[in-house]
This record gives structure tokens, C-alpha cells and sequence, in this order.
């Protein structure tokens, strides 16, 4: 009998260490981007995805570009002032907006900074605050009264849709209400007719 063991094929296990190797090598290309998502213009003026801010407070230097690169989210580009605080070595972002802005709540505009870090943050924990420059895009939710038009336009659509159903449904309807209007017309006409004849005065013959 032939006692000879066949041998594992030694080409599968190479396959899987490079595809592992293409993997980390993927991943790492990109992650290297959101650091270069933040540019520093100046030691106050920089930039985020494009978008121009200013460094106007850095208590206990609590900025980093690093790590507000990797932090940083694209909802954060409605608001006016961007604030961030750290806490267990963990950097958290928070929007507010303009104090002049009146869709916003209270507790969003910053002028509430204050309340926000006494209430939220530890007690002397390091913080910076980003103001952007220009316009920022706007969310229409900001605000009680856009959300009672969101709600309110989609009933009235649907008695439009209503209304139009009901009147493509009854055409026989409507022609017999026609025709019922256009027989009772020339009785009233008629009538009237005969009124003033009947009212009409005779001339005298001299």
C-alpha cells in the first residue's frame, strides 16, 4: 500500500497575509485626508474642507488640528461658532449659533457658552472656540415655525388631490346639474318677459 501522506497546499496561507496587507494598506490611505481637511493660515485663521474660521478663544491651549480633523463632522457646518472641550482625553464638538439669530433656541445661540461649560464640561477643562466667516448653510429645522410649514403644506396637497379625485369621479353629476341649471333658465326668462309686457303702458291716441 502506498503510505505516502499528501502535503497542504502552502499557497493559501501567502494569499491571505497580502490580502490582510492590501487591507491596512487601504485603510491607512484614507485616513491620511482628514488630517488635511484643516489648514492653518495663520496662528488664528484657518480652514476647514474649505471653509474659513477663526480661533477666537484657546483655554489651556485646547486645540488641535489633528484631532479636530478626525472629529470633525459636515453638520457642524450650519452653525456660526464651533466649541470644543475636552474631557478624558476625548475631544467633543458643539454648534452654536449667531446671538442675532432668531429660529434658534436659547440653549443654541452663544451667548449660552457659559452655561455649557459650567453645566457640561469639567471644571477648568481645556477649550477653543471656532467662529466661521461668510454665511453658513443654513437648516431649515432651526426652529418651531418651519417645522409647523413642513407639516401643514402636505395636508393641503392632499385636499387639493381630493378635491380633483371627486370631480374627475362624479362627471355624470355635474352635466345633469348643467343641464337641470339650463332648463330652469328659459322659465325665468320667459316669466320675466311676460311681466313686463304686461306692465308695459298704452299710449293715449289724441
Amino acid at each position: 500500500m502506498n503510505t505516502e501522506k499528501k502535503q497542504p497546499k502552502a499557497t493559501e496561507r501567502p494569499a491571505t497575509i497580502n490580502l490582510a496587507a492590501e487591507i491596512t494598506a487601504a485603510v491607512q490611505t484614507d485616513d491620511t485626508p482628514e488630517i488635511e481637511r484643516v489648514l492653518m493660515e495663520s496662528d488664528n485663521m484657518l480652514t476647514i474642507d474649505g471653509r474659513p474660521y477663526e480661533l477666537v478663544a484657546n483655554y489651556h491651549d485646547g486645540f488641535d488640528k489633528d484631532k479636530l480633523a478626525a472629529r470633525f463632522s459636515d453638520i457642524l457646518t450650519k452653525y456660526d461658532y464651533i466649541v470644543g472641550d475636552w474631557g478624558y482625553e476625548q475631544l467633543r464638538l458643539k454648534g452654536f449659533y449667531a446671538e442675532n439669530n432668531k429660529r434658534a433656541h436659547r440653549d443654541q445661540l452663544i451667548t449660552t457658552l457659559e452655561d455649557y461649560l459650567y453645566e457640561y464640561c469639567n471644571f477648568g477643562c481645556a477649550y477653543f472656540v471656532l467662529q466661521r466667516l461668510g454665511t453658513p448653510k443654513r437648516d431649515n429645522s432651526t426652529g418651531n415655525s418651519s417645522k409647523r410649514r413642513r407639516t401643514r403644506s402636505p395636508r393641503r396637497r392632499q385636499q387639493a388631490h381630493t378635491s380633483e379625485r371627486r370631480e374627475q369621479a362624479d362627471p355624470l353629476k355635474r352635466k345633469n346639474v348643467r343641464a337641470e341649471t339650463n332648463n330652469k333658465s328659459p322659465r325665468k326668462r320667459h316669466f320675466t318677459i311676460r311681466k313686463q309686457k304686461a306692465t308695459k303702458p298704452t299710449k293715449k291716441v289724441h
